[in-house]
């Protein structure tokens, strides 16, 4: 009786695989009703779908513009490189999130099941597929790698960071192709992204653009070369190694141009750390920022960032608009 039943199951089993994979195979030949002959897209969505990265929807629509959230498309990225993720945890993209975790790369829906269900921009995509190539970039560093290496395109004519379009949200059609362009690239492997904050100067300037910090040339002042007030400030504040690789990617991205001054708050916040930015647009006031965050700011006297653990300063810089830097901590 026993041998029967287990017989059974089997049989079961193989006709179960068998219904599914012609419904699979016939669903991913079928021609989906809302992707047009002519559509930008049309022969990568059908790549990734022949390859099991991402499926339509039963009423036979794929939905190119809809949105993706991080869990989707981490779990599409990782499905395309290294296949099905499991976990004992309840949650359907915890194994994803375990891998992009161990990996080190740019996520925030680990253990959040909120972040995870966020839609995801563009910027952050940049952040996570530079972090599976091997780098550590964020913000418009990011998209400047992905675009002079050949990963993006951009939504202009000619690539650019504007033209990339980093606060967009990411659509369906768009996250299939962020994945084939890195294999059409050669790309058969994901790797850890690294602890440490990778130089900026090792990307390449994009075509057209200069690759000079602004009009305004960013220089850290030295207590020599300070007044009493400022040389007051200077090392007021013992060295901090956890944040100081954080406080120089943030220095790395600013670009002074016309009186206002652009730069990314680094999606890489050490742990237990919070980031405040002062002086925006001339305030007094302190502003509680995430990481990730692309800004163009007024730069009237000067802006600042400072970071906290609890109550106790660890780092705290002021970029003047004449491009002087004031460091306020010991660092290397």
């Amino acid at each position: 009786m026993k041998t029967k039943s287990k017989s059974k199951m089997y049989r079961k089993m193989i006709i179960g695989f068998t219904v599914l994979t012609v419904i699979a195979t016939s669903f991913a030949d079928s021609k989906f009703t809302d992707i047009p002959a002519n559509y930008w897209a049309q022969d990568t969505i059908s790549w990734g779908v022949e390859r099991n990265i991402i499926q339509g929807y039963q009423d036979n629509t794929f939905k190119p513009d809809q949105n993706v959230t991080e869990a989707e498309f981490i779990t599409m990225f990782i499905n395309a490189f290294e296949g099905v993720q499991e976990s004992a945890d309840t949650y359907w993209a915890s194994g994803y999130y375990e891998y992009a975790k161990s990996h080190n790369w740019a996520i925030k829906g680990y253990g959040n099941t909120k972040a995870a269900s966020t839609k995801i921009n563009r910027t952050r995509v940049a952040e996570i597929v530079t972090g599976a190539v091997g780098v550590n970039y964020s913000g418009d560093n990011a998209i400047q790698y992905m675009l002079t290496k050949g990963l993006a395109e951009g939504r202009g004519s000619t690539p650019s960071v504007s033209g990339y379009q980093g606060s967009s949200l990411l659509k369906r059609s768009e996250a299939v192709q962020f994945i084939k362009n890195l294999m059409d690239k050669g790309v058969t492997e994901v790797k850890e992204r690294p602890t440490n904050p990778s130089d900026p100067k090792d990307i390449p300037a994009l075509p057209g653009e200069n690759s000079s910090n602004g009009d305004v040339t960013l220089k850290e002042l030295k207590k020599k070369d300070a007044t009493p007030d400022v040389a007051r400030a200077i090392g007021f504040m013992p060295k901090d190694a956890v944040s100081e690789p954080y406080v120089k990617e943030f220095l790395n991205s600013v670009v002074i141009k016309g009186g206002k001054a652009t730069f990314t708050v680094p999606s890489s916040i050490p742990k237990g750390y919070t980031v405040y930015l002062d002086g925006i647009d001339g305030s007094a006031y302190s502003l509680k920022v995430s990481g990730g965050e692309t800004r163009t700011v007024d730069i009237k006297e000067g802006i600042g960032m400072s970071m906290y653990v609890g109550s106790t300063a660890k780092q705290g810089i002021t970029i003047m608009a004449n491009g002087d830097v004031i460091w306020g901590a010991k660092h290397s």
